[in-house]
């Protein structure tokens, strides 16, 4: 028998990337991550498209995943080939230095499909966390160096949150004069 991936990330957890994960959502029991590597909590599971079954047993209140996959599990949705009924927090979205950002017709498709929040994290390629979306929504809060190097608007004034940290609005692909993390 073949384990599902999140019993597998639990045995492996000391080899996982050190990539932490900010979930914008503080009172969430159950966090499914799909497709993507962060240092886990005990209400966090890692789970692969393999361990839809056992992904939806677990019943996850918010869920993490990159933005191509959030995008085909919404069309799924759509379809009535997919359900998650649990879904009731929020979604994070994952999006790379070396793809699209989420696009207002994304974040609506998302949130037709699942209606939740959903909230954009911006990764390095090794997985760590550059810029992260807070509860306004306006924009990305800078969280490592080499966010410095991505082509955007970057907004210095404070946050609705509460964060002092600069914002990027919009952004382009990381230039080549990034600084390193």
């Amino acid at each position: 028998m073949t384990l599902p991936l999140w019993l597998r990330g639990l045995r492996q957890r000391a080899h996982a990337k050190d990539a932490a994960l900010h979930f914008p959502v503080r009172k969430t029991a159950r966090i499914a991550i799909l497709e993507a590597q962060f240092r886990l909590t005990t209400e966090m599971r890692a789970f692969s498209l393999d361990d839809m079954p056992w992904m939806r047993a677990w019943q996850p209140e918010g869920l993490v995943l990159p933005l191509e996959l959030a995008l085909m599990l919404a069309d799924q949705k759509h379809r009535g080939l997919f359900d998650l009924p649990s879904l009731s927090k929020a979604m994070v979205v994952l999006t790379s230095i070396d793809d699209s950002p989420l696009a207002d017709h994304h974040r609506d498709l998302l949130w037709h499909a699942f209606r939740v929040p959903i909230f954009e994290q911006l990764r390095a390629l090794d997985g760590h966390v550059l810029a992260m979306e807070c509860e306004v929504h306006d924009g990305l809060h800078v969280c490592s160096n080499e966010a410095w190097g991505i082509d955007g608007k970057l907004v210095v004034d404070p946050c609705a949150c509460g964060l002092e940290t600069p914002r990027l609005r919009s952004r382009g692909p990381l230039c080549s004069h990034a600084v390193a993390g």
